[in-house]
């Protein structure tokens, strides 16, 4: 496809300047309000960037200050990044679910001068920690509310302020002094260990991101893409942000993992970015449908998606396939493929991408099979944050089993001990007040130490085995990677969470949420009554059926690896109650001091 940008000396504000000038009048946002869904041109959101920048400008944001945005996905919260970063100065993104304190840590870390908040929720927590944020002179909120407290300001009225002054001279000075290496934003590790470190990545980081994933995606211009992810994180931000705004693709926001299927079937997209979670409910969410329907549908069903499975080796490499698997593969189109993609609000879909954890096999295939390419990403936020990632199968071809494509200008190899390291223009300046820790995520020549541990082939391809810091290592010495094990359990109907645990003894073992939509159901045709699910997950039939589940995965590992014994919880592990990242990742130091009397009992 190539690009007429350059990564050195280009920004995101090219980007969006000349998408303004391309598609005026085109929906560059999507976003639902007051029961609707409702549009906004680039054009729109020019002006608006233009009257924020010029507020900003009247509350003497100088170069180089960072300013903080905590919040939900939304037009705002993008509009309100382009004004800062037109100024020249930096944001930092704080989770829209992180706590008050949470967020006190992210303004204080980076002295923040002004914090753009969604809502109440966003703004009574910065307020409550006003006292310790000596740096902080405004908080701007999304939503029309009122306080008394002469710090806060409404978006509108903001905006509104902009109008009155408009300082577009001095936005385009500013915009066009600004280099290549100068900071554009700190995104902060979710911290599953200790806390979160500001990743500091500069404008050239992000933009060979942004353009290189383009090229090797090769999605044609004005597309819809549906976001989910939220934009505090380095993939939502890079790739379903920047690089969406470079194909011209109007970008709707999804109103939550609650709506995410209306919200599919409202803006049917063509390109979306998930993490592994999303992938395993919607497939859940389709064998159970498949499950209840007549036994001739079943069968109809598991043939279709055998020709699929028959036919994706030549979808991922870009070949013709053979006369009878393409005429098997056009029936199960007909038949299953194309209906179940209609319903789904799939009709359209080119592909999804699958980044942050790894995808099982059978979901990444069965995805495939119905026509949805699964790409499959690996990188991490100090690398903006792609280190491989799967492209359009016409540019390179596409494995299947874990093995994900080389990225164009990143070098990668594999360190004595196993772990991944890379090297390349997308690697980050450093975190923020932490020297120390910014070199120790270096090697002596410059190369970037992932954490992760991987093997390559011989055509450059990147399979990762596991965390590094996660691995298990039981008291005789045998080396687990616990995510591993974690995504063939998450694949079954009835769990929803895991996390094994075993450092340091005999075995392992696992705390168990059950998926509760299949459990409840299946305990009532079994003429199993409880009052709650505390009483449900005690139960000595609700025990057995887990534990013949477990034994049947139990089968795919070698014995070291097997789960000896579980507990099965009776509520999810949630971000609210800190045992969960904002990407879902499980904070296992939390999650094993909070049930440490129900893993003591195990062993």
């Amino acid at each position: 496809m190539g690009s007429r940008y350059s990564y050195n000396t280009n920004t995101v504000l090219d980007i969006f300047h000349d998408g303004a000038a391309k598609w005026p009048d085109k929906t560059l946002y999507r976003y639902y309000r007051d029961g609707v869904w409702k549009e906004m041109s680039w054009s729109n959101a020019v002006v608006e960037a233009e009257a924020m920048a010029s507020y900003l400008i009247q509350l003497d944001v100088k170069p180089g200050d960072i300013l903080s945005i905590y919040s939900e996905n939304r037009p705002e919260w993008s509009i309100a990044d382009l004004a800062i970063l037109s100024i020249g100065a930096a944001d930092a993104a704080i989770y829209a679910t992180n706590s008050s304190k949470e967020a006190a840590y992210v303004l204080k870390d980076t002295s923040s001068t002004i914090c753009f908040c969604g809502g109440a929720f966003h703004v009574d927590n910065v307020l409550k920690e006003k006292k310790d944020l000596s740096s902080l002179k405004k908080i701007i909120v999304f939503d029309d509310l009122e306080y008394d407290d002469p710090m806060v300001i409404t978006w509108s009225q903001a905006i509104e302020e902009g109008e009155k002054n408009l300082r577009v001279d001095e936005i385009k000075k500013r915009t066009d002094a600004i280099k290549g290496d100068d900071l554009m934003t700190l995104i902060y590790s979710s911290g599953t260990t200790g806390d979160p470190k500001g990743v500091m990545l500069s404008h050239s980081n992000i933009m060979f991101i942004c353009l290189t994933f383009n090229e090797v995606e090769d999605m044609p211009e004005n597309f819809v893409n549906l976001s989910l992810l939220p934009l505090s994180h380095s993939v939502e931000r890079t790739m379903n942000y920047y690089s969406m705004m470079e194909r011209g693709a109007t970008i709707a926001y999804s109103r939550g993992t609650d709506f995410f299927a209306e919200d599919l079937v409202s803006n049917r997209p063509e390109m979306c970015i998930y993490v592994p979670r999303v992938f395993e409910k919607v497939y859940a969410g389709i064998m159970a449908k498949v499950k209840e329907s007549p036994a001739g549908k079943q069968k109809i069903f598991n043939w279709s998606i055998q020709a699929g499975l028959d036919a994706i080796p030549y979808l991922m490499a870009n070949r013709r396939k053979p006369p009878m698997v393409a005429l098997k593969y056009a029936i199960a189109w007909k038949l299953v493929f194309s209906k179940l993609r209609a319903a789904l609000g799939l009709d359209r879909c080119i592909c999804w991408g699958a980044a942050g954890a790894p995808l099982a096999r059978e979901i990444h295939d069965f995805f495939w099979a119905m026509g949805v390419q699964a790409r499959k990403g690996y990188g991490l936020t100090e690398a903006s944050p792609v280190i491989t990632v799967d492209g359009s199968p016409e540019i390179r071809p596409v494995k299947s089993d874990g093995w994900i494509s080389p990225f164009p200008g990143t070098e990668v190899k594999i360190a004595d001990d196993g772990e991944i390291l890379a090297r390349g223009p997308q690697l980050m300046i450093g975190y923020l007040n932490k020297p120390d820790m910014t070199k120790e995520m270096f090697t002596e020549d410059g190369w970037l130490k992932t954490g992760d541990i991987g093997i390559l082939d011989e055509e450059g391809y990147l399979k990762i085995t596991d965390r590094k810091k996660d691995i298990i290592v039981t008291s005789g010495g045998k080396n687990i990677a616990p995510q591993v094990i974690e995504a063939r359990f998450l694949i079954q109907p009835f769990i929803e969470q895991i996390a094994v645990v075993g450092d340091g003894r005999k075995y392992i073992t696992a705390l168990i949420v059950p998926a509760f939509t299949e459990l409840e159901p299946w305990a009532a045709e079994k003429g199993i009554s409880f009052d709650n699910r505390e009483d449900l997950v005690a139960m000595d039939t609700v025990k057995d059926h887990y534990r013949t589940i477990v034994d049947q995965v139990n089968q795919e590992f070698g014995r070291v690896e097997q789960i000896k014994d579980f507990t099965l919880l009776p509520q999810e592990l949630t971000q609210e109650t800190g045992e969960l990242t904002p990407t879902l990742k499980v904070k296992r130091k939390v999650v094993g001091e909070r049930y440490s009397h129900l893993i003591e009992a195990m062993y």
